[in-house]
């Protein structure tokens, strides 16, 4: 893993924490990849339709929409963004877990670099009605608001990616990869 802003540091700000947060959920899901083969992190051990490759795919895909929305870069849902989420999901047979890995990688150094740039984590984020409208009604999108969220994103899915791991072969995420366990 690429040293970043938020692990060379010590935490001296809530920018620094925020990344800090969104790093530790990264590295949950590294870990829940960690050692396997491509056919194993495609898999679908349990009940759910989803493999770790897929929600890796979906996390990434969520991250580089935060960022976009933040940065006010434009953010390529083909005109739906249900649609683009479904297609989220789906893993390409030509996209492999190294290339999601560096795309992970891409996007975290994106989002760092948004924050770093971000002069007010107070200020509004404009997100389109038909994508607002699956979010928290009633709730300000301002730039820390969509930073929260994704750390609840990755966090929710984390979750999923460590049970998905346990049902391939009874690993955990917080012990692969140097994991030290968590708390």
């Amino acid at each position: 893993m690429t040293e970043t802003p938020s692990t060379q540091n010590p935490i001296s700000d809530e920018r620094g924490l925020l990344l800090l947060m969104l790093d530790n959920q990264r590295t949950a899901f590294r870990n829940a990849l960690s050692g396997l083969t491509e056919e194993q992190a495609r898999s679908v051990p349990s009940a759910s339709e989803m493999s770790l490759a897929s929600l890796l795919k979906h996390v990434i895909d969520g991250e580089e929409a935060m960022t976009s929305r933040i940065t006010g870069a434009p953010c390529d849902a083909g005109g739906d963004p249900v649609a683009a989420w479904m297609a989220a999901w789906n893993v390409a047979e030509d996209e492999t877990v190294d290339d999601l890995l560096a795309r992970f990688d891409d996007a975290q150094r994106a989002t760092e670099a948004a924050v770093a740039a971000e002069t007010d984590l107070e200020r509004d984020v404009d997100l389109p009605a038909d994508v607002a409208q699956w979010m928290a009604s009633g709730v300000t999108f301002t730039v820390r608001y969509m930073l929260l969220h994704q750390i609840e994103e990755l966090a929710r899915h984390a979750g999923h990616a460590d049970i998905i791991r346990q049902s391939l072969d009874g690993a955990r995420a917080d012990t692969l990869a140097g994991g030290s366990g968590w708390s």
